[in-house]
């Protein structure tokens, strides 16, 4: 993976850092690209002003500190000093994008908010990155897991309805397949289809669509869907180790259950469904697929998003 330059690693010093950072440390080896940390935390109120050197020098040193047992974690020669800013007070969310915009990051690394056990998606900050950010964003789960033994999947529609669409449906499958070589070599294709006209004209007592004539569509339309998705992977020039996952049913249902059967470990997608419009949501079957899912993320923005922040 060569296309990342400027990475970018967020931390909330919540927990311990170290699963994400030896991932950002991997990521930035790997494409020889530069490192800079941020870290965001409260504000000290102005009650408390005398102890706000000591306190952010705390901050910086403990995150110094892991940076340099993941680089030896990880047998990397240890680096020059990697920058390293605080964003304190309200609206982290803001600091950080406007950090990416400033320093032209290209990749922004961040250990995901702590959830309970059990539950599923991710919480308030790490949705307003995943909505507002300009660029990548990989939202780490730590893991017991080596790196080395993620399993990797992307979840990608064929049937793009603009040029921005089939480059960011390519993109996706390029990048999931270099970061599948940095895993277990394996990369999951899953894509889903569906005939939606199924559920209305099927046993239908009205319409009466007999079953021969309705299978026809339906097996229309699962062969079309297939050709394009076949053509799609042949044109982004990826190969090795490729197992294609084509699932009948809506997106946000399935992808979710094959993520969680396959055990996958990083999922990777698109999130925004249209570009150049600042502010714009995440598309409704991003959001619940997003909200179903226990694994890592990278999510990828089509060429041409606007964030919001300014």
């Amino acid at each position: 993976m060569n296309e990342f330059k400027n990475i970018l690693f967020v931390s909330q010093e919540l927990s311990n850092n170290s699963d994400s950072l030896e991932q950002a440390l991997t990521l930035s080896n790997r494409n020889n690209a530069s490192l800079i940390g941020i870290i965001i935390c409260p504000k000290l109120p102005e009650s408390m002003n005398k102890y706000e050197d000591v306190y952010e020098k705390s901050l910086l040193d403990k995150l110094d500190s892991e940076i340099k047992n993941c680089l030896t974690k990880i047998g990397q020669e240890a680096k020059p000093a990697i920058p390293i800013k605080i964003a304190s007070g309200d609206k982290p969310a803001i600091q950080v994008i406007k950090t990416v915009l400033t320093d032209g990051c290209d990749l922004l690394v961040k250990e995901t908010e702590p959830i309970e056990e059990g539950s599923k998606g991710f919480k308030a900050l790490d949705m307003k990155l995943l909505r507002k950010s300009p660029c990548a964003i990989w939202l780490n789960r730590p893991s017991p897991k080596a790196h080395a033994k993620k399993r990797v999947a992307v979840a990608i529609d064929p049937t793009a309805k603009s040029p921005e669409e089939k480059q960011l449906t390519l993109h996706l499958l390029q990048t999931s397949r270099s970061i599948a070589d940095g895993c277990d070599s394996q990369l999951h294709v899953i894509s889903c289809w569906e005939y939606e006209l199924e559920k209305y004209l099927r046993d239908h007592s009205w319409i009466q669509v007999d079953d021969e004539r309705l299978n026809a569509e339906i097996e229309s339309a699962r062969s079309y869907h297939m050709e394009a998705l076949d053509s799609l992977i042949i044109e982004s020039g990826i190969s090795g180790d490729i197992t294609i996952h084509h699932i009948n049913g809506r997106a946000d249902d399935e992808i979710p259950l094959c993520v969680a059967e396959l055990e996958i470990d990083i999922l990777t997608m698109g999130t925004i469904a249209r570009t150049g419009i600042k502010g714009l949501i995440m598309g409704n079957t991003a959001e619940n697929i997003l909200q179903s899912v226990q694994c890592s993320l990278v999510a990828l923005k089509p060429d041409g998003f606007v964030s919001p922040i300014k």
